[in-house]
């Protein structure tokens, strides 16, 4: 059943407490979330077949780079978000989420160029803000 924090605990101080752990573990569910995307995307480009000559979407990222290049990149922004995730420097998480937003904005982007009509183009715009917005927290906690 539903209860709000402060019928739980009944103490204020409590309820922020809880209310700080509940805020970080969301924001560490959205930096798995971001890791987890790119590491797909670099498997999926890593795979065998062509991935970009299933769709026009994927145009604009064919013209920039081959799929192996693109898995390499998607790989290592992974491996960056993974890093992140484990670590307790603060300096690390808030890089690590920047580099996830930005190459999940550079999808969208190229996304927009190949067809503005795809969903995809919306999705990976999102999981951008929300990593822009992951990293303005972080740093509005300080590093």
């Amino acid at each position: 059943p539903h209860q709000s924090i402060m019928v739980r605990t009944g103490e204020p101080t409590q309820d922020m407490a809880h209310l700080r752990r509940l805020l970080g573990d969301a924001r560490l569910a959205i930096h798995a979330a971001l890791t987890a995307v790119m590491a797909w995307l670099a498997i999926v480009l890593a795979a065998p077949g062509d991935t970009f000559g299933t769709s026009i979407s994927f145009r604009a990222m064919a013209a920039l780079a081959t799929e192996e290049h693109w898995s390499m990149a998607f790989w290592l922004a992974a491996t960056l978000g993974l890093i992140g995730l484990t670590t307790p420097h603060r300096g690390m998480r808030l890089g690590s989420v920047l580099v996830l937003a930005t190459m999940h904005g550079v999808v969208a982007g190229c996304l927009v160029l190949g067809n503005p009509a795809t969903t995809g183009t919306g999705t990976y715009a999102v999981l951008a803000c929300l990593g822009y917005y992951l990293a303005w927290r972080r740093t509005d906690e300080g590093l």
